[in-house]
């Protein structure tokens, strides 16, 4: 794993591969095909050249129209990008308004209110009828292309972490690797979210209401793994019945991307 002080792209800092990793079987997910990554619309030059570099051929924004509005990707010269929106409107509803007013925020996500916010939120990552197309549009698309991928939302670490999650999964990573993994946006994003947080400070907004939303928390990604366990058997249930994803594409995206 790339060291958070070293990062890949400078003006994407949770821009990481998202091989790497050992499988419960001793095989290892291959490096350089599968990225995964915060927003890429403010990627400078320099980093735009390295994009490049690595070869990437597709990229898939998981954001809302609003998001993607407000910071439209920077895609790498010759790459495809895909549009698959895991939250759509879902997103603005949730957040609209804790991001409108200062004092709203506060009402809303005191307490233990901004964690149950985020549960809520993974949750719909396997509930919704719109997640579960996006996702399914992902999965497909990875298993088909040859090229380098990278998929990315707005910090790279909640609709981005359980895409991750999901592939590793299906490429038979251990939980824990998985989990820890997942966390590991908390050390990419630190100097990031630090300068978000000052921000909101600056507009009125107390940091600490709204730091959950910024965190990465094992009880997040536990709600999604439990919403797909319970309605679906296992989380690769999820993906074969929940999304639709098909025998073919999961054994095409092992054979792409383990390697012994």
């Amino acid at each position: 794993m790339t060291s958070p002080t070293t990062p890949i792209l400078v003006t994407a800092p949770n821009f990481r591969d998202a091989g790497g990793h050992a499988t419960a079987t001793g095989r290892k997910v291959r490096t350089g095909l599968v990225y995964r990554s915060d927003g890429l619309g403010e990627v400078d030059a320099a980093d735009a050249a390295t994009l490049v570099r690595l070869g990437i051929g597709l990229v898939i924004d998981l954001r809302s129209e609003t998001e993607r509005d407000r910071e439209p990707d920077r895609v790498p010269a010759g790459a495809e990008l895909l549009i698959a929106d895991v939250m759509g409107r879902e997103n603005d509803e949730l957040f609209g308004e804790v991001f409108a007013d200062p004092d709203r925020a506060g009402e809303l996500l005191g307490g233990t209110a901004g964690r149950d916010l985020m549960c809520e939120v993974y949750r719909r990552f396997v509930t919704s009828e719109g997640a579960r197309v996006a996702y399914r549009e992902v999965f497909g698309r990875m298993a088909a292309v040859d090229a380098p991928t990278v998929f990315h939302c707005s910090q790279g670490k909640d609709r981005t972490g359980w895409t991750s999650a999901l592939l590793l999964t299906l490429l038979g990573v251990p939980r824990a690797t998985i989990v820890e993994d997942y966390l590991a946006s908390a050390q990419y994003l630190a100097s990031k979210n630090s300068e978000i947080l000052k921000h909101i400070a600056a507009r009125g907004f107390d940091p600490a209401h709204l730091k959950p939303v910024f965190d990465v928390h094992v009880e997040y990604l536990d709600t999604a793994f439990d919403a797909a366990e319970e309605r679906y058997g296992s989380v690769e249930g999820y993906v074969r019945e929940g999304l639709g994803v098909s025998e073919g594409e999961i054994a095409r995206l092992r054979e792409r991307l383990l390697t012994d």
